[in-house]
């Protein structure tokens, strides 16, 4: 069979068409996509880039402040006890009464420690190559809005890799009732207020006997202590306090 040199240049020109859109199908158009995810790549590494340089100026500075606050934070560890048994609130209050003039304990309630809660979510830590590995949506952001490499960087800008999230902080809410005249008061709220442990007063409830002009009330104190640092919890010696009895203070006058 004989084709004609018509049907053979038609031929050649379908050929040649098909092959054309073929090109333009699966090699021009995904070499397009796989440009434009880059540019928007480029786009989003560049913002980065800058705003890491932007921080490298300023590097000194926030090397200098992270010692800074590594000292403060060490020195408010130091503030705080590292433990809290029952037998330390026995022996607080039952130093209380010996050295108050007239002070006398008749009850003191000892639920368990409350975790305390920060009033601040924890931080996302990310680093530089984290960063620049940031996946990236090949599509370029509204304007006002951040492309995931850029708060990648944002996130890493409040990073503070101090370390310290294992520190707990916990309190104790100690519920003691007494009986004192009005001195032994105000050296109580001193006394508890100024403790070389960080203890705090929540509430104070009072009345007075006009008879022997006595006070008698309950006090709310919170007893705080950490977890989570390097020293470690020693157990009270509680020689010298009453045991084996269910009132080991002086309330009986």
């Amino acid at each position: 069979m004989k084709i004609s040199k018509r049907d053979r240049n038609l031929i050649l020109m379908i050929c040649g068409l098909l092959f054309a859109f073929a090109m333009y199908y699966f090699v021009f158009l995904k070499l397009q996509d796989k440009t434009t995810a880059i540019e928007a790549q480029n786009v989003s590494l560049e913002n980065v880039i800058a705003k890491l340089k932007e921080l490298d100026k300023n590097r000194e500075q926030y090397l200098a402040d992270t010692e800074t606050f590594k000292e403060k934070n060490a020195e408010i560890k130091t503030l705080f006890p590292v433990g809290m048994e029952e037998e330390n609130d026995i022996l607080f209050v039952d130093g209380l009464e010996n050295g108050l003039n007239e002070y006398y304990v008749s009850s003191l309630g000892m639920p368990a420690a409350v975790a305390y809660e920060l009033a601040y979510p924890a931080v996302e830590q990310i680093s530089v190559d984290e960063m620049l590995n940031a996946p990236v949506t090949p599509v370029v952001a509204a304007e006002g809005e951040t492309t995931d490499a850029e708060s990648a960087v944002n996130g890493a800008a409040l990073s503070t890799g101090t370390g310290y999230a294992s520190c707990q902080l916990w309190y104790v809410p100690i519920t003691t009732t007494y009986e004192a005249n009005y001195l032994s008061l105000k050296q109580l709220v001193k006394a508890v207020t100024d403790h070389e442990d960080r203890k705090s007063i929540e509430e104070v409830s009072i009345t007075y006997n006009e008879e022997n002009g006595i006070l008698s009330g309950s006090m709310l104190s919170n007893y705080y202590y950490l977890t989570g640092t390097e020293e470690i919890y020693e157990y009270p010696d509680v020689n010298g306090v009453s045991v084996g009895t269910s009132n080991p203070f002086r309330s009986v006058r």
